[in-house]
């Protein structure tokens, strides 16, 4: 029953945050790079750091080894020089880089608000679909159907999206100013509605809570963390609310992101 439920933990927290196992092999590598581990000379060295790692080990051995063969055939990893488990080329790199969420240290803001509105016929379906998602993933929050808004300026990003999905005049961007409060709505208050951060808040309570108990962050904890600040927007630090947990969850994760993403950033 307990392997069981350790499987379904690790599926669960692996799938929210990769989609492809081709993904999770990649991350595998990567973090298991700088897993201290011991092992057996009689089996596997790579499946020998899988089993020292708790929620790896629950994963499919046989279905990851058919991914690390397709990554390996696809140019992401290659055979290392300096020890027998696999590295990550660069295509490899760029490739983790694009599927694990970071945090943003910085996230620079000129004080103004923008509105996305788009009116796109129904034979276009497919690509006012695609355009939603499109706004998702730049950190847009939905006020309507067809009106988003986001504290980043993205219209020369947004004009290449249009222009490659030949949806001119079809979309606005509108510049709301410094104070772009709506109606009696406080700005603050808009934004916590808008981007829904009070159940997104209530997420990483519970994660820093579950940390506390663990009393560490290994894998587990690592992943799940990650799978919270996928859907976070990362907004602007001025616009968070003061009960705010998402830079509280970060330090906590800090050190060992850091440590792992050394690994599968490109060199320049």
């Amino acid at each position: 029953m307990k392997a069981r439920q350790a499987k379904r933990i690790a599926q669960d927290v692996t799938e929210a945050v990769f989609s492809r196992t081709l993904d999770v092999t990649l991350w595998s590598v990567a973090y298991l790079t700088v897993l201290p581990f011991t092992y057996s000379m009689h089996e596997p060295q790579w499946k020998a750091q899988m089993e020292a790692d708790t929620l790896l080990s629950t994963l499919n051995y046989d279905r990851i080894k058919r991914a690390i063969i397709s990554a390996r055939h696809h140019g992401l990893i290659k055979k290392s020089k300096r020890h027998a488990w696999p590295e990550m080329t660069e295509a490899g790199k760029k490739r983790l880089a694009s599927a694990v969420p970071v945090y943003d240290a910085k996230r620079p803001w000129d004080d103004r608000l923008h509105l996305v509105t788009y009116d796109i016929p129904e034979r276009k379906s497919d690509d006012r679909r695609l355009l939603r998602e499109w706004l998702r993933r730049m950190g847009c929050g939905r006020l309507q159907d067809s009106v988003w808004m986001t504290p980043y300026n993205l219209i020369d990003l947004l004009r290449t999206f249009v222009d490659e999905h030949n949806l001119e005049n079809t979309v606005i961007v509108s510049d709301m100013g410094r104070d772009g409060a709506i109606g009696e709505e406080k700005i603050v208050d808009l934004i916590v509605r808008i981007y829904q951060l009070d159940a997104l808040n209530d997420r990483y309570e519970a994660w820093i809570a579950e940390a506390e108990r663990h009393g560490k962050i290994d894998h587990r904890m690592m992943l799940s963390y990650l799978a919270v600040l996928k859907d976070d927007p990362q907004l602007p630090f001025r616009l968070l609310p003061k009960w705010w947990k998402g830079d509280q969850a970060y330090r906590l994760v800090e050190i060992d992101m850091k440590k792992v993403s050394k690994l599968f950033r490109s060199e320049k």
